[in-house]
């Protein structure tokens, strides 16, 4: 079972190794909150990023998916300058274009269905043609890292790991706790502002926040993955602070975990977590053939600079109208 473990764990480590090389060609998207009429700024893109929610949802296509699909919008949006109108069109192929990626081919609808269940004026023929602009324009390769890939890779190593992380808590499950946190990077990708982060860097911002109200340790942990993904204090203290502080305005922060009252002596509980940091951390210098990795700066950085957030009653909408394509 131990053997087993260390055999996912290390499996795990290469997939988040070669999804973080893929996506080492990602680009930040700055969206303008005012601008021409014929430019699509930030609230265009979240009322159809929320558009997309709802019908991904109507459709039946995996949170993968979805993940997908907004992270190609983003990237066609950052090649081309596409007017508001035709936004909706792209949207759609979007989503298309990723479940024929990672659906089965029974899950997806045709054409002419995707057409008939969008309900705005975009023909067949539309459809089609700005799925072949698309496609072309992204140079077919429309499977790259998302954030909901990274959040897989990296949970999957916190329970292969930190097998009892969740035991404090009362009725969670892995999956379920899972779940909450892609609840929450889905209410972050609807917002614009927030696209000026990587996947790797919100993952990595939202793990935190939540490890922190389970354990006192949560810092310890992330840091480790941080290095791997080299992403420097700074830009960390950043993402989680304003990621923060949309969740906290979403009322998703706190989480409000229930825990249980579990008795077990101190000493004993602080050396089992110690020594799963410790293997952990030597698995990931083993992976990338790392003698040291150091972790005093950025540990002292942070914990110094993180700031509490507070809940607000502000709420965003992701209702988007039918809009003529043509």
């Amino acid at each position: 079972m131990e053997s087993h473990k260390r055999f996912d764990a290390r499996h795990l480590m290469k997939m988040l190794g070669e999804h973080l090389a893929r996506g080492s060609q990602w680009s930040p998207n700055m969206y303008k909150s005012t601008g021409s009429p014929d430019e699509v700024l930030g609230y265009h893109r979240d009322r159809v990023v929320g558009w997309i929610l709802s019908l991904n949802a109507e459709f039946r296509f995996s949170p993968e998916t979805l993940g997908l699909a907004i992270s190609l919008i983003d990237h066609f949006l950052n090649l081309v300058k596409v007017r508001p109108k035709y936004l909706p069109c792209v949207s759609i192929c979007c989503l298309y274009i990723a479940a024929k990626t990672l659906e089965e081919d029974e899950v997806i609808p045709s054409t002419k269905d995707i057409v008939k269940t969008i309900k705005c004026a975009c023909s067949v023929a539309e459809v089609l043609r700005m799925e072949a602009i698309i496609l072309n324009k992204l140079s077919w390769n429309v499977k790259h890292p998302t954030a909901i890939d990274l959040l897989h890779i990296i949970h999957g190593l916190l329970m292969s790991y930190y097998p009892k992380l969740l035991d404090g808590l009362s009725h969670l499950t892995p999956s379920q706790h899972l779940s909450m946190m892609m609840r929450k990077i889905f209410h972050c990708l609807g917002n614009h502002q927030l696209s000026v982060f990587s996947p790797i860097n919100l993952v990595l911002s939202i793990v935190s926040l939540e490890l922190e109200q389970i354990t006192p340790n949560w810092f310890s942990i992330v840091s480790m993955v941080q290095q791997v993904a080299e992403i420097n204090s700074e830009s960390f203290i950043e993402s989680r602070d304003m990621i923060g502080q949309h969740l906290s305005q979403q009322k998703l922060l706190p989480s409000g975990y229930r825990f249980r009252v579990v008795k077990r002596s101190k000493s004993i509980k602080r050396k089992a977590v110690d020594d799963d940091e410790e293997d952990l951390y030597d698995g990931i210098k083993r992976l990338y053939n790392e003698d040291s990795m150091e972790t005093s700066a950025v540990r002292k950085s942070c914990s110094s600079e993180i700031v509490q957030h507070q809940d607000t009653d502000d709420r965003s909408s992701f209702l988007v109208p039918a809009v003529s394509a043509s």
